[in-house]
């Protein structure tokens, strides 16, 4: 008599059994212990920079516990705009300025935002790490327009933009669509 072929495992399956396994909950335990213990370290180094935009926020309408709440929003805050655009020129921890990048990222930004978000990406000190560089290129994506091709242009040829390129160059075929 042939062997049955043993039929695959679901997910759920599989899940209940690693769960009955002593070892696997703990080092699971351990793991999100450790995510939360650097999720608070995280918070605890943006609040001194955060908790002036938080409440500048909330001034114009806009109450979040985070930037980050804005980016994952389907809401439009067209009021909360002029308030991401004077933080992103002072705010200076990575993370807090990539929030408030991609917080830029929405159509109520175009304009003015655009043009600031070009010259913190042409600044010769713009030393940002990688995330904040390509959210900022994002946001020129959705805020910029027609007038900044050159100096886009310009940005595509510079080796300090390198590692940008392809971003910038789809940034300049976007705001030429428009």
């Amino acid at each position: 008599m042939p062997d049955k072929k043993k039929r695959p495992i679901t997910a759920g399956e599989l899940l209940a059994q690693l769960n009955k396994d002593p070892e696997f909950v703990r080092r699971q335990r351990e793991r999100e212990q450790k995510r939360l213990a650097e999720v608070a370290k995280l918070r605890a180094e943006l609040r001194p920079e955060q908790d002036p935009l938080l409440a500048d926020l909330a001034k114009v309408g806009h109450p979040v516990e985070s930037v980050w709440d804005l980016v994952n929003s389907k809401a439009k805050y067209p009021t909360a705009v002029p308030v991401l655009v004077k933080y992103l020129r002072i705010a200076r921890h990575p993370v807090l300025r990539e929030g408030i990048a991609r917080a830029l990222t929405v159509p109520e930004a175009r304009g003015a935002p655009a043009r600031e978000i070009l010259e913190l990406k042409r600044s010769a000190d713009d030393q940002s790490k990688n995330e904040v560089r390509f959210a900022l290129a994002n946001a020129l994506a959705k805020t910029g327009d027609a007038s900044m091709a050159a100096e886009i242009e310009t940005m595509i040829s510079d080796p300090r933009f390198a590692d940008l390129h392809n971003i910038l160059s789809l940034v300049l075929k976007k705001i030429a669509a428009r």
